[in-house]
């Protein structure tokens, strides 16, 4: 998904363009080329200008633009699904092995394994919930987090702690989206 800041046509502009100007022409080739499609919208036109929600910049002078293109409402109840954001967390693997280490009075090997799986099951469900959380509400406060070092170092300029705190902070969003994107990628390929 990408924003390349040039209308395909009149539609996409909020002053009615007549002609398409020379650069969408080529973004048409590119994407007609390149055999990527141009995202159908529904709803309010031009919703980008209220509804994106803008990122601090991590490493460019542009501001990523996190879109949200569905909410779910109400309670669903879902099957248990391996995460594989989980892995990049410091303590997945302890968590793991923790809760396989729990002692059982099974009486045969299948009998074992159903029920440390359970076991495993209900640790990793409530380890994802209290690790976790929701991810978009983490991401939220990450980039919040960001702008207010940015925003104080806008104002008061750079110092040593101030840089040392926009890197550390840099780096958390940065975990955080890439927990984010292996998620949605696990999730589209549902």
């Amino acid at each position: 998904m990408g924003d390349f800041n040039v209308v395909l046509g009149a539609h996409e502009h909020s002053r009615g363009a007549r002609n398409p100007a020379r650069p969408s022409l080529e973004l048409m080739a590119f994407l007609d080329e390149a055999h990527l499609h141009d995202m159908d919208t529904y709803g309010p036109q031009f919703t980008w200008s209220t509804s994106a929600t803008m990122l601090p910049r991590i490493s460019s002078d542009h501001h990523p633009i996190l879109l949200q293109l569905h909410k779910t409402s109400g309670h669903v109840v879902r099957p248990f699904r391996f995460q594989h954001m989980w892995t990049s967390h410091r303590s997945f693997t302890h968590t793991v092995s923790a809760s396989w280490a729990q002692h059982t009075t099974a009486s045969s090997p299948i009998q074992l394994v159903t029920q440390k799986l359970k076991w495993l099951k209900a640790t990793l469900k409530n380890w994802n919930w209290v690790t976790f959380r929701n991810i978009y509400v983490e991401m939220e406060e990450a980039s919040e987090a960001l702008n207010v070092i940015q925003s104080v170092s806008a104002l008061y300029g750079d110092s040593d702690d101030r840089l040392l705190a926009e890197i550390d902070s840099m780096v958390h969003l940065n975990t955080v989206l890439n927990q984010h994107q292996i998620n949605s990628t696990q999730q589209n390929r549902l």
